[in-house]
């Protein structure tokens, strides 16, 4: 399959050729359709984040966690963490069944891939009240680090 691979930390992904994955147990094939590539995913092939700590990510591989894509019947899911190597930055990932959902329907995929903090930016100003003056606690927050 083609994919996205990143071959060292702090690299570029270079469009390539890479074994198509094989589903384990419990994993289901997904075929990405959008994905909205996060400032987390440069922090993890960069080795700045915490899960790239300690040499957790193993080149090559490809980047990006989540996303939106088709399963072998079709059915239009998102999903999240695929099975290392394998990122959402290619034409196929293995992705523990447990972390796909069924995506709703009548929204394109492009702008679902990004909904993410939209939706939580969102919920925070209209669910949650924020006003200027109040504290919100953001746990497990990841950002842009300029460097």
């Amino acid at each position: 399959m083609k994919a996205a691979v990143v071959h060292g930390a702090g690299g570029v992904p270079r469009y390539e050729d890479f074994p198509d994955p094989v589903p384990q147990e419990g994993e289901v094939l997904v075929r990405p359709i959008a994905v909205a590539v996060e400032n987390v995913d440069r922090a993890i092939v960069a080795g700045e984040h915490y899960s790239a700590q300690g040499g957790s990510v193993e080149f090559p591989m490809i980047p990006a966690f989540d996303g939106i894509g088709e399963l072998a019947d079709g059915t239009l899911v998102s999903f999240g963490n695929p099975r290392s190597p394998y990122g959402a930055l290619a034409e196929l990932c293995a992705v523990d069944e447990r972390a796909v959902r069924p995506a709703p329907e009548g929204i394109d995929p492009a702008v679902l891939s990004v909904m993410s903090s939209a939706v939580a930016g969102m919920s925070i100003k209209l669910g949650g009240g924020l006003e200027a003056g109040r504290t919100v606690l953001v746990q497990g927050g990841t950002g842009w680090r300029a460097g």
